[in-house]
């Protein structure tokens, strides 16, 4: 029953790391595009700081559902084999954001509702090295977040389950 409840509690670890690394991911990236468009340099504080209650969380969200699949085979790897360095964490989140960016440029590309041939896709996106740099630092940042909250202690539960036995 002990080791249930070890597993579970790091379960419960991972699960709020990720949601930290998705808020942080998109604190960073709202940051980064607002700084972008200017809107920091006119804009009235009241503004920039609606702008941010209300554009990180939808943005987390979003980065949460494109990043799942290749975050937790990321957490699965660190978890298993007990890295806990900050680094492997950082460069984890590159790797997962470039896995996300290839994902949304496969679906810029998809052919949806057009039967007759006549579509462009739209790759301006994932086309400007701009972006791609954002996307890479978004990536960094969301695994450093993780790493601050469940992937400093990664792979501790083998230790412990080893101990109850």
């Amino acid at each position: 029953m002990t080791n249930i409840l070890l597993i579970l509690g790091r379960l419960f670890v991972i699960l709020i790391g990720y949601v930290v690394a998705a808020f942080a991911a998109a604190a960073f990236f709202n940051v980064m595009m607002l700084g972008a468009a200017g809107f920091f340099t006119d804009a009235p504080p009241w503004a920039v700081t609606a702008s941010f209650a209300a554009g990180i969380p939808f943005v987390a969200l979003i980065t949460a559902y494109y990043a799942f699949v290749p975050a937790m085979i990321v957490i699965v790897f660190t978890e298993l084999l007990g890295k806990r360095d900050w680094l492997t964490h950082a460069l984890g989140g590159g790797v997962v954001s470039l896995v996300v960016m290839g994902f949304l440029r496969h679906l810029a590309t998809l052919r949806i509702g057009d039967a007759e041939g006549g579509f462009t896709p739209d790759t301006r996106f994932t086309d400007d090295p701009r972006m791609a740099m954002l996307l890479i630092g978004t990536g960094l940042i969301g695994g450093i977040a993780y790493w601050l909250v469940a992937g400093n202690s990664a792979g501790s539960w083998k230790n412990d389950f080893n101990k109850q036995r």
